[in-house]
């Protein structure tokens, strides 16, 4: 793990699976003008670029035994240069991906988050998988282990399929803390929750196992009203005061990164060692989609991460390179607002280093009469979009740090952060309770990201 502390909220890019085993068992089909090795950036060696951080699955890294055991790019990093944070796997297990078997997944799971991680999620049950119906089967097993669900239900007054994601999500705790390995990893406790009463109960549920950290999953990444409520509660608790690290899980946009960089400095206030991060699988679900980011706008008037289907906009003999494609599918955006004079301009492409040495057509080919990016491609797309991800939440830290009055950021996001500062303000240099009552009067302006439910 990374020695020095981050001044942000750390990115950290959710690697798939095929991309991990690139130089192990996953190779390049073809020679390019870089190494293979090269598209590692968790390499402080890449001929390309370096990013010490990224976070990877269980779920994916260790769905059976034998794929637990496989070599990858985060099993042979340099654990001295790079921080990884390990997910537990509950969502493939609740989406059928991975097959559960109670202890016996947990083992598994745990063995290889020790194994890999520097910070590790203790395997829960998502709530985001109830409206979908993945959780009710869960139920009905659990009811039939002798599981008194519905009086669960009833003395909380929620779901039976909430209380089956609460319920395992427990037992799993359990496992964690009585066989982790001392010093192995740093175990983050999930809470869960769709609304603020779930969110609640779970943190309440969940809170006495004095672990590392905290992770926040489902709509906490958006709903800022929700995390801000249970910061406070862990503050109450004293559990605040001796975290090292909190993580969101999930994030896709740029908006809500700015306010973590400012949870952050709130939460140094009370914790000088505590640090944040969030990530996204967006760079690699594009790739593996042929789709390529080409460039990113964050100012007063909104912010975007956007990109392009690659087919469209390619041909089996473009000569282009990668970078030159993103400066020539470059849109022109104007904004017009009521009363004002409209604005028009164009964003910068975001030039990458794969996408100087890479044409786009060494990437691509016509198969059945129809254009296609090769495997080789999507590998050089994923490689691609999170350096455009990574100059991009740089660029929002630039602007953290060198516009105080936040007058180049959207003003429901400028609003937001003023709130979450003078919470923080209010907890230090007052109390508790103080903070929460600004809470109440703020929620609607830390809610603008997401439709808060309950």
């Amino acid at each position: 793990m990374l020695s020095t502390k981050s001044a942000h909220a750390v990115y950290m890019p959710a690697i798939s699976a095929n991309f991990a085993k690139l130089g192990h068992s996953v190779h390049l089909k073809r020679d390019f003008s870089f190494r293979e090795s090269d598209l590692n950036f968790l390499d402080p060696a890449s001929g390309l670029f370096h990013y010490p951080y990224a976070l990877y699955s269980a779920g994916q890294a260790a769905k059976s035994d034998s794929a637990a055991k496989q070599a990858s790019s985060v099993s042979a990093r340099d654990r001295n240069r790079t921080t990884i944070i390990g997910d537990s796997g509950g969502f493939q297990i609740q989406q059928g991906t991975i097959a559960f078997a109670g202890d016996e997944t947990c083992e598994r799971m745990l063995r290889w988050l020790e194994g890999n991680a520097d910070f590790a999620m203790t395997l829960d049950f998502p709530t985001g998988g109830i409206g979908s119906g993945n959780v009710a089967a869960h139920a009905s097993r659990l009811i039939a282990q002798g599981h008194n669900l519905q009086a669960m239900a009833a003395g909380n007054g929620l779901s039976v399929d909430y209380n089956a994601c609460l319920q395992q999500s427990l037992i799993n705790l359990n496992y964690f803390s009585t066989h982790r390995r001392p010093g192995a990893t740093n175990l983050l406790n999930v809470i869960q929750g769709r609304t603020e009463r779930e969110s609640k109960v779970w943190y309440d549920a969940v809170k006495g196992y004095g672990l590392e950290g905290w992770a926040f999953a489902g709509t906490h990444q958006s709903a800022f009203s929700m995390s801000m409520a249970r910061l406070l509660d862990m503050y109450d608790d004293g559990l605040l005061q001796k975290a090292r690290w909190i993580h969101f899980l999930g994030i896709s946009t740029l908006e809500p990164a700015y306010l973590f960089t400012t949870i952050l400095r709130g939460l140094r206030r009370i914790n000088p060692d505590i640090g944040v991060s969030f990530d996204t699988s967006s760079p690699f679900l594009a790739a593996a989609n042929f789709n390529m980011y080409t460039s990113f706008r964050f100012d007063k008037h909104g912010c975007a991460l956007s990109p392009i289907s690659f087919a469209e906009h390619a041909s089996a003999d473009d000569s282009r390179t990668l970078d030159e494609l993103a400066r020539d599918v470059a849109k022109n955006i104007t904004i017009a607002r009521s009363g004002s004079p409209a604005l028009s301009f164009t964003p910068l492409p975001v030039a990458t280093a794969i996408g100087s040495k890479v044409t786009v057509s060494e990437i691509c080919e016509m198969q059945d009469g129809r254009l296609r990016v090769t495997t080789d491609g999507v590998w050089v797309l994923m490689n691609h979009n999170v350096e455009v991800f990574v100059k991009a939440f740089e660029a929002l830290n630039r602007s953290f740090d060198e516009n105080p009055l936040d007058d180049d950021v959207p003003v429901h996001v400028r609003a937001a952060k003023v709130a979450i500062e003078t919470m923080f303000e209010e907890l230090v240099s007052q109390n508790e309770i103080a903070a929460r009552d600004l809470l109440r009067e703020c929620a609607p302006l830390l809610d603008v990201f997401a439709e808060v439910r309950g």
